[in-house]
C-alpha cells in the first residue's frame, strides 16, 4: 500500500478557508476536513456508485417499454416445389398506459399454405392494438417496476446521504479529539516552561543562599513531572493524528498522510442558537427513507390488486394492403379481433400475497411514527447537554483564570520571599485541573455542535 504526504497543496481547494496560524503552522479546520472525506473517502464513493448503480436501474426498467423489431420465416420446398413461405415482420411498440401497438406484415405465398395464411400478392399489413380490460388495465408488472425503480433512485440518493451523516460524523467526532489533545498538549508546554523557569530561578536563589537546597529538589521533581505529562499528550496527539489520517484518501484509492507542520484548528466556545428548536423533523432523511418505503410498498400494493381482477385482453388489427397503409386509405371493414380470458377460482395466492403486503405497510407506518419520536427526542437531549456544556465551559474558563491568577500571585510572593515552594505549586495544580476541565468542556460543546447536525442528518447534505 502506497502512502503519500498530505501537503498543503492538496487542500488549495480550500485556499479561500485554510489559513497560516500566528505560530506558522499550517491550520485544519473542520469544515475542510470533512469535505475532503465527503469527496474521497472510499465510503462516499462506494455510496455515490450506488447512487448510479441505481440509475441505471431505472434505464432498466424504462427498456421494457422499447419498441421492439420482429420477425420471421417459415418455408418448405419439396420436389421442385414451393410447398409454403410464411413470412411475417414489423414492430411491436410497448406504451406506459399498458396498450401494446404493432405495426406487422405478412408476405405468404406457396402451393400447400394453409388458407388461414392466404393474403394478396402484395403482402398484407396491419394496425394492431392490444387492450387489457381486466387485470393490467390500470397496472401491470412492467409498470410498477419503473415506478419502483424510479423510488430505488430516490432511496439511494438518501442512504447516501445518510452514509455520508455517520462517516462524518465518526470522522469529526476523532477531529474534535484530535483537537482536545493538542490544547492539553499545549497547556502541558505552557506549564513546563514555568516549571523550568522556576527551577532555574530556585538554583540561582539556592547558590546565593536565599533558598533552601530542599526547594531546587522539589522543583527539579515538577520539572520532570510536567515533563512525564508532555511526553504523555505528544502520545495522545499522535494517535489522534492517526486516526485523522485513516480518514484521508485521494479518490478512494490512495492513503494520506497529514503534512507534520499541519495542526488542528484552535477549539472554541460553540454556542447553540438563542431561537427555539423549529427544525422540522418530517424531512429528516431517515423519515424521508421511510416514506420513500411506503411509497415502494404502496405500489406493491397496487400491483397486488390487480391480480384479483380477471385476465380480460382485447386485441384488434386494421388489415390494409403496404400500399393503402402507406397511403392511409383505411377501410375499417378489413380487420380482426380477438380476445382472451382467464381468472383464478379461489384468489387464495392473490388475497394472502395482498394482506402480507398490507400488514409490511401498517409496519412501516408504525416503525416511521416511532423513529419520529424518538428523533425528536435525541435532539432534545442533545440540545440539552449543549447548553450544560456550554455553561460548563464558561464556569470553568472563570476558575481557570481566577487560579491563575492566584497561581501568579503566589509565585510573586515566593519570589519575595513570603511564600513556599508547595503552595506554588499547589497553585499551579488547581489552575491545571481547571484548565484542562475548560479544554474539555469546550470541546463538549463542539462534539454537540457535531451531534445536533448528525441526529438532524444534515452532516451529509
Amino acid at each position: 500500500m502506497r502512502y503519500v504526504i498530505l501537503l498543503f497543496s492538496l487542500f488549495s481547494v480550500f485556499l479561500n478557508s485554510v489559513f497560516w496560524s500566528q505560530d506558522t503552522l499550517r491550520t485544519l479546520r473542520l469544515v475542510d476536513y470533512l469535505q475532503h472525506i465527503k469527496e474521497n473517502h472510499p465510503v462516499a464513493l462506494i455510496a455515490s456508485n450506488d447512487v448510479l448503480r441505481a440509475e441505471q436501474v431505472v434505464r432498466l426498467s424504462k427498456g421494457n417499454f422499447d419498441p421492439v423489431a420482429i420477425g420471421g420465416i417459415d418455408q418448405k420446398y419439396y420436389d421442385g416445389s414451393t410447398y409454403y413461405s410464411i413470412l411475417s415482420s414489423g414492430i411491436k411498440i410497448p406504451t406506459r398506459i399498458g396498450w401494446n401497438l404493432k405495426v406487422m406484415g405478412d408476405w405468404n405465398s406457396g402451393s400447400f399454405l394453409n388458407p388461414e395464411n392466404r393474403v394478396p400478392t402484395d403482402g398484407l399489413t396491419y394496425l394492431g392494438i392490444d387492450v387489457p380490460l381486466g387485470r393490467g388495465m390500470f397496472t401491470d408488472a412492467q409498470r410498477t417496476q419503473l415506478k419502483r425503480a424510479a423510488v430505488a433512485f430516490d432511496q439511494s440518493t438518501i442512504q447516501k446521504q445518510l452514509a455520508l451523516n455517520d462517516l462524518l460524523y465518526e470522522a469529526g467526532q476523532y477531529f474534535i479529539i484530535w483537537q482536545e489533545q493538542e490544547a492539553q498538549l499545549a497547556l502541558a508546554q505552557e506549564v513546563f516552561t514555568l516549571a523550568k523557569r522556576r527551577l532555574e530561578q530556585v538554583k540561582i536563589n539556592a547558590a546565593l543562599g536565599e533558598r533552601p537546597e530542599m526547594d531546587t529538589l522539589e522543583a527539579s521533581a515538577v520539572l520532570i513531572l510536567r515533563e512525564l505529562e508532555i511526553n504523555e499528550r505528544m502520545l495522545s496527539v499522535k494517535n489522534a493524528r492517526l486516526q485523522i489520517e485513516n480518514y484521508l484518501w485521494e479518490k478512494g484509492t490512495l492513503p494520506l498522510l497529514l503534512d507534520p507542520l499541519i495542526s488542528a484548528e484552535t477549539l472554541q466556545m460553540n454556542k447553540p442558537s438563542s431561537l427555539e428548536i423549529t427544525e422540522n423533523l418530517t424531512m429528516h432523511p431517515i423519515l424521508a427513507l421511510y416514506n420513500l418505503k411506503i411509497r415502494d410498498l404502496e405500489l406493491e400494493r397496487k400491483l397486488k390488486i390487480e391480480q384479483l381482477k380477471p385476465q380480460f385482453n382485447v386485441n384488434y388489427n386494421l388489415l390494409q394492403t403496404p400500399q393503402n397503409l402507406i397511403s392511409t386509405q383505411f377501410s375499417y371493414t378489413n380487420y380482426k379481433w380477438g380476445a382472451t380470458f382467464s381468472m383464478p377460482i379461489l384468489l387464495r395466492k392473490e388475497r394472502s400475497s395482498l394482506a402480507i403486503t398490507r400488514l409490511y405497510l401498517e409496519n412501516t407506518y408504525l416503525e416511521m411514527d416511532k423513529k419520529e419520536r424518538d428523533l425528536a427526542t435525541k435532539q432534545l437531549q442533545i440540545r440539552n447537554e449543549w447548553n450544560n456544556n456550554v455553561l460548563q465551559s464558561e464556569t470553568s474558563s472563570t476558575m481557570a483564570d481566577r487560579y491563575l491568577n492566584l497561581a501568579a500571585a503566589e509565585r510573586q510572593l515566593f519570589e519575595g520571599g513570603e511564600s513556599s515552594l508547595f503552595i506554588v505549586n499547589a497553585r499551579e495544580i488547581n489552575y491545571i485541573s481547571a484548565k484542562m476541565k475548560y479544554i474539555e468542556y469546550l470541546a463538549k460543546t463542539q462534539k454537540s455542535a457535531l451531534s445536533e447536525k448528525y441526529i438532524l442528518g444534515i452532516l451529509g447534505m
